[in-house]
């Protein structure tokens, strides 16, 4: 979940860093180094297993345990 909120700050960087009145160059770097941030954690997300981050229980196991 917090790689998404990462991803999505990410993206309002890249969408605000044209109008910070940058040197080229250095925008061009922090481009490159913010799109291979981006690149990163989009497939690190793709990849991951869902059901471990969402508190995910196999169905073997009862969800909700039986009182006795």
């Amino acid at each position: 979940m917090w790689k998404n909120w990462i991803l999505g700050v990410l993206g309002l960087w890249v969408i605000l860093m044209p109008f910070l009145g940058m040197p080229a160059t250095l925008m061009r770097t922090i481009f490159i180094v913010t799109g291979i941030a981006i690149a990163v954690l989009g497939f690190w997300s793709a990849t991951s297993h869902r059901g471990h981050d969402e508190g995910f229980l196999p169905p073997s196991e009862p969800r909700f345990p039986q009182q006795q």
